[in-house]
C-alpha cells in the first residue's frame, strides 16, 4: 500500500520582501492573483490524472499546506478553489492536515471564517519577533501588537492547532530581547512553536547589509546561548523538542515520553522521506525516488502551465546512495533519530560499517549516541548539527 503523500501548494505573493528572505516571492497583484491560481488549480488536476494512472487509483493525501510568499494575502474563496481542487483530483483523508502561513498584517476576521468553512485546520502564524523594532529591522509589514490580535482572533474562530514562528540571533539581538521573544510566545501557549536560529543567506537582504558592513555580523556564541534557552524554556512549559527547531505541546495521556498530536504532520514527511508533491511557482517535490523543481517565475509558470499541465523546470534522479545519505542525515532531524535496523531493511546500509570512521569521533565529540538500535543526535548535536551531517554526505 502507498504512502498517502503531502500537497504543498506555493503562494508566492507579498507585500514586500522581508529583509531575510530566500524564498520565491512577487508583488501582489489582484489580476496576476486570479490567473495564478487557476494554473495551480491545472497543475493540480495534472498530477491528480497523473498519479491516478501509475496506480490505477487516486493518490491519497493527507496533508495539504499553503506556504509563500504570503498565502493569507490572497482572497479566501482562492484558497478554497485549491483545495475543492485537491479533493476532485486525490483522495484527500477526512483527517488531512491542512496549513496556512498567515502574516498577521494580511489578516482579517472574515478571513478566518471563510478558511475554516473551506476546510483549513491548523493556522502558521510568522510572528518573527514581539520586538516591533526588530520587526521593522527585518521588513515585516506587522507589530507585535498585530500578532497577539492574531493568535486572539483565531483561537476564537475555533482554531485548535496553531503554529507560531520566531527567529533568533538576529544582529544587534542580545540575550535579554530574545529572552523576551521566547516569554511572549511561550505566554500564547500555542500550540505548535517553530523557533529558527537566523540562517543568513547569501543573496538577501539581510546578508547585503552584514557585508557591506551597515548591521553587525551575528555572534555565533550567543546565537549558541539563545538556543540552550530555547531547549530549557521550551520543555518548563510542556513542549516536545521533537526536530531541531520545532516544537510541539505536550498532552498528558501518563505516557513517559509522549508524542505530541501537535508535531507538524506536513513537515514530517520531509523529514522521514515520505512522498510530497510541491504545486506553483518554484515549489520542490519528491516521490521516493527523484527531486524536481518548478519553474521559478510566475508569469513564466502560468504559461507553462497552460501548454503541458506541468511546469518542472530540473529532474533530478537520485541514486540508492543519495536516497541513504538524505534519510541518514534527515531523520536525525527529529528527536528519534534513526533505527540503525530500519535503515538497514530499507536502504540496505549498515550505518555503523559505512560510517565507521566517522561514528566514533562525533560520539567523542559529544554530537550524537548511540543506543537502544537508533542512532540520535545529542543536545550538543543538535546546536551543532550541519557539522554532523557534512558526515554523512
Amino acid at each position: 500500500m502507498q504512502k498517502p503523500i503531502g500537497v504543498y501548494i506555493h503562494i508566492p505573493f507579498c507585500e514586500r520582501k522581508c529583509t531575510y528572505c530566500n524564498f520565491n516571492t512577487t508583488d501582489f497583484f489582484e489580476g496576476l492573483a486570479e490567473r495564478y491560481i487557476d494554473a495551480v488549480s491545472r497543475e493540480i488536476a495534472y498530477w491528480g490524472e497523473n498519479l491516478t494512472q501509475v496506480s490505477g487509483d487516486p493518490a491519497q493525501v493527507d496533508t495539504i499546506y499553503f506556504g509563500g510568499g504570503t498565502p493569507s494575502i490572497v482572497d479566501a474563496a482562492h484558497l478554497a478553489q485549491l483545495i475543492v481542487s485537491c479533493r476532485a483530483a486525490f483522495e484527500v483523508a477526512p483527517d488531512s492536515e491542512v496549513t496556512i502561513e498567515i502574516n498577521p498584517a494580511t489578516f482579517s476576521k472574515s478571513k478566518v471564517a471563510q478558511w475554516l468553512r473551506a476546510g483549513i485546520n491548523r493556522a502558521s502564524v510568522g510572528a518573527q519577533s514581539f520586538i516591533d523594532a526588530e520587526l521593522v529591522s527585518l521588513s515585516r509589514t506587522h507589530t507585535a501588537d498585530d500578532v497577539r490580535r492574531t493568535i486572539e482572533v483565531l483561537k476564537e474562530a475555533g482554531f485548535e492547532n496553531i503554529s507560531l514562528d520566531l527567529i533568533a540571533g538576529l544582529p544587534e539581538q542580545d540575550l535579554a530581547d530574545w529572552e523576551f521573544n521566547l516569554r511572549e510566545a511561550l505566554a500564547i501557549q500555542a500550540e505548535h512553536l517553530s523557533l529558527y536560529m537566523l540562517d543568513l543567506k547569501e543573496g538577501t537582504q539581510l546578508y547585503a547589509q552584514v557585508d557591506r558592513g551597515l548591521r553587525p555580523q551575528p555572534d555565533d556564541d550567543l546565537a549558541a546561548e539563545m538556543y540552550r534557552m530555547i531547549s530549557s524554556a521550551t520543555q518548563v512549559a510542556g513542549y516536545e523538542h521533537y526536530e531541531i527547531s520545532n516544537f510541539a505541546r505536550i498532552v498528558e495521556c501518563g505516557v513517559a515520553e509522549p508524542i505530541s498530536p501537535f508535531r507538524s504532520k506536513h513537515n514530517l514527511k520531509y523529514w522521514t522521506g515520505a512522498p510530497f508533491y510541491g504545486i506553483g511557482c518554484g515549489a520542490h517535490s519528491y516521490d521516493g525516488s527523484a527531486r524536481w523543481v518548478n519553474i521559478l517565475k510566475t508569469d513564466t509558470y502560468i504559461e507553462r502551465v497552460a501548454q503541458t499541465g506541468n511546469a518542472i523546470a530540473e529532474r533530478n534522479e537520485l541514486t540508492e546512495a543519495d536516497r541513504a545519505a538524505e534519510a541518514l542525515f534527515m531523520g536525525l532531524r527529529l528527536k528519534e533519530g534513526v533505527s540503525l535496523a530500519a535503515f538497514r531493511s530499507e536502504y540496505g546500509v549498515d550505518v555503523i560499517e559505512r560510517y565507521g570512521d566517522e561514528l566514533p569521533r562525533l560520539a567523542d565529540a559529544g554530537l550524537i549516541e548511540i543506543g537502544g538500535g537508533r542512532l540520535t543526535l545529542t543536545a550538543a548535536g543538535r546546536l551543532l548539527s550541519n557539522e554532523v551531517f557534512v558526515s554523512f554526505v
